[in-house]
């Protein structure tokens, strides 16, 4: 059976997920793409898929749903089309064993994606703060190109965390203070501290006596996108077996 009504009730249901609301009472998903749908289901994450009606895939233990496009178009948020859509389960909160990217209101989907994404070519994992976007936004999800699936991952108040963990050593990322990310020679495991997009890192944590950390550069350029000056920290000071 294909659904073709845009009113059928699971269909509206689903098509919640797209707001965080309904995703964190439901503590579901939505991934797009066959890239993402298998990534998903690969991980074990994948709980059921809305398909195109005649696209030929196959997945074993997962509900499969085909659809007609003007329902597989109601689930998507995407101008460009797919023929696949999954509902995931809320990824599992493993213990944190790695050295951490603590992020500290992060407010762009695409700059917290491509974290994500280098905090799993380096080994990291990511410590969320309360204000920051939500990690199961789509643009997000798309950004990470299914690496959510393969990092460790809270979301908790950066301020508690810190003064809970104190057998880091944390570094605040900042343009102009403290020392460059080449000349440290760092013992045991570190967590660095990103900031805002537009303010940096907060002045409550700022207040907590940490150290500091910097890229050199040239004049020629104010500052680096958030997402990319937490990819060339991470990979300076990651632990990455050659």
């Amino acid at each position: 059976m294909v659904i073709t009504s845009t009113s059928n009730e699971r269909i509206k249901n689903i098509a919640k997920l797209q707001i965080k609301k309904y995703r964190d009472e439901e503590r579901k998903f939505l991934v797009e793409g066959d890239h993402l749908v298998n990534e998903a289901y690969e991980s074990g994450y994948l709980e059921e898929v809305f398909i195109l009606d005649g696209a030929n895939y196959s997945f074993d233990n997962v509900n499969v749903n085909y659809v007609s496009e003007e329902v597989l178009k109601k689930l998507s948020d995407q101008i460009s089309s797919t023929d696949i859509i999954g509902v995931c389960k809320f990824i599992d909160i493993k213990e944190l064993n790695n050295n951490l990217i603590l992020l500290d209101k992060i407010q762009d989907p695409g700059n917290l994606g491509t974290i994500i994404r280098s905090a799993a070519a380096f080994n990291y994992d990511v410590v969320i703060g309360d204000n920051s976007v939500d990690i199961y936004n789509s643009k997000t999800i798309r950004s990470t190109e299914g690496m959510i699936f393969h990092v460790n991952f809270i979301k908790t108040n950066l301020i508690n965390f810190i003064n809970n963990n104190r057998n880091y050593k944390y570094l605040i990322a900042d343009m102009n203070n403290g020392t460059n990310v080449k000349k440290l020679n760092i013992t045991g495991k570190h967590a660095l501290i990103m900031g805002n997009e537009g303010n940096g890192v907060s002045d409550d944590i700022r207040n907590l006596g940490l150290d500091y950390v910097y890229i050199n550069q040239n004049n020629k350029c104010e500052s680096l996108n958030v997402g990319v000056a937490s990819s060339i920290l991470m990979h300076e000071l990651g632990d990455v077996d050659e």
